[in-house]
């Protein structure tokens, strides 16, 4: 199955590409642990502490939903992909126990892809720092146990849903409520529930032998509760594609795509993952900023005009989304392009994270008491918006979730969306100070970033026009 994951990721993007990120996440954590004497000196070790095991969790929660990938993998043909997976449709072997292996495979090739690495440029930086070698060793142990317990923590959750989505919820609204008594509640320490770092806060290796007990006791249930058979997911809807063509007749000659976009986007139960890939970051994003600036004190000061600039920038998971919907092969046997396709998830990406753009800036504006700022965030947010997406689609093209793992468009890519971001963030700082010549420098970025969208979306044609669908 290693073997199968390696295949997979080369079949994508390549054997440089799929290298790429391992080496990106090394020389980062590099640079972070050589620079750490100088970032310590305004910054306490306990948050950063705190911050890389909860992106240890989140992270393992972010991989570990291997029963909903089971469940597509056995019932859905996933294009011309066949896995290891599948075997117990044709051989006598149980679907728990290939599942377990698949749960154990997952988990060591994201610890030799990520974890090891990230740990590694830390070992690396320790003759450039203060960094013990032993410290390095017990941060791996617990990131590593921390992964684990998130990536325990959602597989155990997906194979709940299998049986009861409502059981599902009680879980994941019990393990919200536990979260909660720690902030905003302060009834309990982080440490006490994120075990591993209960570790850094007390030195008891209790703490350790809870976590690791715990790792396995929910990967365990959540093997056993898998199940064994899955019928072929089925619903009927009624015929509704000539009606929704009309109400997109304003995309032209893209209305008929376009309302098969939003019908399978409807259909698939993937309209939730959509809006939540948006607006789960731009959440995520004031909030952090929001408990660094009330919660621990940090002056930070951002106000509408950059959240503004940060909407286009974070709306490529909900692109990757709409890119993921169903295979589309057999779109190769129509009158249609690669092109057209990727012009009309475009035209749904624009329809759906407009309002929610415009809503989530009202309301950012009313807490900051920055309504006056608003119409030069709206402006700088859609020209943002416009140009990522633009920028999206000329390089991935309908392959955003694969091509971005590929070194040389990852590069292209961060070459072209970066600098816009750091000068969008620079003079978003100025508003306050000095309105004129900031509103002056971000409408004229504004500006030159739909020039670039224009002749970036009309070089989709050329691009993609000849390419074949597939994944």
């Amino acid at each position: 199955m290693l073997r199968e994951e390696w295949r997979l990721h080369r079949s994508f993007v390549g054997a440089v590409g799929s290298g790429f990120f391992p080496v990106m996440i090394f020389f980062f954590s590099l640079v972070l642990a050589a620079t750490s004497p100088v970032l310590l000196r305004k910054m306490d070790v306990s948050l950063v502490l705190l911050v890389l095991h909860v992106s240890a969790a989140l992270y393992g929660l972010g991989v570990g939903a291997l029963a909903q990938i089971g469940e597509q993998v056995m019932t859905r043909r996933l294009g011309q992909v066949n896995m290891l997976l599948q075997l117990p449709a044709l051989q006598p072997v149980r679907f728990r126990t290939v599942m377990g292996v698949f749960y154990v495979k997952d988990a060591v090739f994201y610890i030799l892809y990520s974890i090891i690495p990230l740990v590694g440029g830390i070992a690396a930086a320790v003759p450039l720092s203060r960094i013990t070698p032993g410290g390095v060793a017990l941060l791996f142990v617990t990131v590593l146990l921390t992964f684990m317990l998130g990536m325990g923590l959602s597989f155990l959750l997906s194979a709940v849903a299998l049986r009861s989505r409502a059981a599902a919820a009680a879980v994941a609204l019990a393990i919200a409520g536990l979260v909660a008594l720690v902030w905003p509640l302060r009834l309990l320490v982080p440490g006490q529930v994120l075990l591993p770092l209960g570790y850094w806060e007390t030195q008891n290796s209790l703490y350790l032998l809870s976590a690791a007990a715990f790792a396995l006791l929910l990967s365990a249930a959540a093997v056993l509760l898998m199940k064994e058979r899955f019928a072929p997911p089925g619903r009927r809807f009624r015929g509704a594609l000539l009606e929704t063509e009309r109400r997109f007749a304003f995309s032209k000659g893209l209305s008929a795509l376009v309302a098969k976009e939003w019908l399978e986007l409807r259909r698939s139960g993937a309209l939730g993952p959509v809006f939540s890939g948006f607006l789960g970051p731009l959440l995520g994003v004031y909030a952090v900023i929001w408990l660094f600036r009330s919660g621990l004190g940090l002056p930070l000061e951002f106000n509408v005009v950059f959240y503004g600039g940060m909407l286009g920038f974070l709306g490529l998971m909900t692109y990757s989304w709409l890119t993921n919907i169903e295979p589309n092969e057999f779109l190769n046997v129509q009158p249609v392009g690669v092109d057209e396709v990727v012009r009309a998830k475009l035209v749904l990406y624009f329809l759906l994270t407009t309002p929610v753009s415009l809503v989530y800036l009202v309301a950012i504006g009313a807490l900051n008491g920055e309504c006056a700022y608003l119409p030069l965030a709206a402006l700088v947010g859609l020209s943002t918006m416009v140009y990522v997406a633009a920028v999206t689609g000329r390089m991935t093209g309908l392959r955003a979730n694969t091509m971005l793992f590929d070194a040389a468009v990852l590069g292209r890519f961060a070459a072209a969306i970066v600098p816009p971001l750091i000068a969008v963030t620079l003079a978003s700082f100025l508003v306050r100070t000095a309105f004129w010549p900031a509103a002056a420098a971000l409408g004229a970025l504004s500006v030159c970033l739909l020039a670039a969208s224009r002749y970036l979306l009309a070089g989709i044609g050329p691009r993609w026009s000849r390419s074949a669908f597939g994944i």
